[in-house]
C-alpha cells in the first residue's frame, strides 16, 4: 500500500510557479520544494527569485514579467533549459488595479489584468502541454478567487473578478480536453487571507470584522492554509480529480 508521504511527494518533478515572490506563491514555492520539486520561481522581482532559490533547495529563479505576454513562449523554453521537461504547472500570477471601481477602470488596467491573469495562464499552458500529452501525464493548477463566484463590492475588482472567472472556466474546459491524454487540470480558490495584495486593507478593524463575520470558521485564513490543498492538487495524491475546484476560505462560500 503507497504511504502518506509517497502519495504526496513531489520528489524527481518539476514544477513551473508564477506569481511566486508574494503572497500565497513565496508559500507555494518553499512547499512544493520541501516535498521533493525542483520549482521554477517565477516572478517580476529578480532579486526576491534570487533570495527564494538561496533559502530553499531545489528553487530555480526564473524572473520575468507575466504581462509581457508576446514573450512567453521564451519563458518557457528558458524553463525546460533549466528544469527539463515541466511536470507541474501552477498559474498563481494575479494583478489587480488597485481596488479601482468597474467604471473607474481605465484601458490599461483592464488590458494588464486579463494580460497577467488570464492571457499569461493560457499562454504558458498552450506551450507546455505538448510534452505533458507527449510524455502521457501532467498536471496544471490555476490559482483563482472566491471573486468569481461572489460579488463582494467591498474589495471594487470588476475586471479583476472576471479574468479569474474565466480562469476557472478555462480549466474546465482544459480537463474536458487534455485530461484523456493524462493531464490533469483542477483550480485551488483563495478566499481573504493577508497577502502583499490585501496588505492595505485587510488589517483595518471594520474590515477584519466584516471577513470574521461572513467565515464560518472564526478565523482569520493564513498562508499555511493552503499547504495541504497544493500538495493535493499537484501530487498522486489527487489522480482521479480533474475539472475541479478546491475551494480554501474558511466556509465562506458555503453560506
Amino acid at each position: 500500500m503507497t504511504t502518506a508521504a509517497e502519495l504526496f511527494s513531489l520528489e524527481g518533478r518539476t514544477v513551473l510557479l508564477t506569481g511566486a515572490t508574494a503572497g500565497l506563491g513565496r508559500r507555494f514555492a518553499e512547499t512544493l520544494a520541501a516535498a521533493g520539486a525542483t520549482v521554477g520561481v517565477v516572478g517580476r522581482r529578480p532579486e526576491l527569485c534570487e533570495e527564494i532559490a538561496k533559502e530553499n533547495d531545489g528553487c530555480v529563479p526564473l524572473p520575468f514579467d507575466l504581462a509581457r505576454t508576446e514573450e512567453l513562449p521564451g519563458l518557457v523554453d528558458t524553463a525546460v533549459e533549466r528544469l527539463g521537461p515541466i511536470d507541474v504547472l501552477v498559474n498563481n500570477a494575479a494583478y489587480i488595479a488597485g481596488g479601482a471601481k468597474a467604471e473607474d477602470e481605465t484601458p490599461e488596467q483592464i488590458a494588464q489584468t486579463l494580460a497577467v491573469n488570464l492571457v499569461a495562464p493560457i499562454t504558458l499552458a498552450q506551450r507546455i502541454y505538448p510534452s505533458m500529452k507527449e510524455r502521457g501525464a501532467g498536471v496544471i493548477v490555476n490559482v483563482t478567487s472566491i471573486v468569481a463566484r461572489a460579488g463582494i463590492a467591498w474589495f471594487p475588482q470588476a475586471t479583476y473578478a472576471a479574468s479569474k472567472g474565466g480562469l476557472e472556466a478555462i480549466t474546465r474546459e482544459w480537463a474536458a480536453q487534455w485530461s484523456p491524454h493524462g493531464v490533469r487540470v483542477n483550480a485551488l480558490v483563495p478566499g481573504f487571507f493577508e497577502s502583499e495584495m490585501t496588505s492595505e486593507v485587510i488589517h483595518k478593524r471594520r474590515v477584519q470584522e466584516w471577513i470574521l463575520s461572513n467565515t464560518i470558521l472564526p478565523r482569520h485564513g493564513q498562508v499555511s492554509d493552503f499547504d495541504g490543498a497544493l500538495l493535493y492538487l499537484c501530487s498522486d495524491a489527487s489522480s482521479y480529480v480533474t475539472g475541479q475546484t478546491l475551494v480554501v476560505d474558511g466556509g465562506w462560500t458555503a453560506h
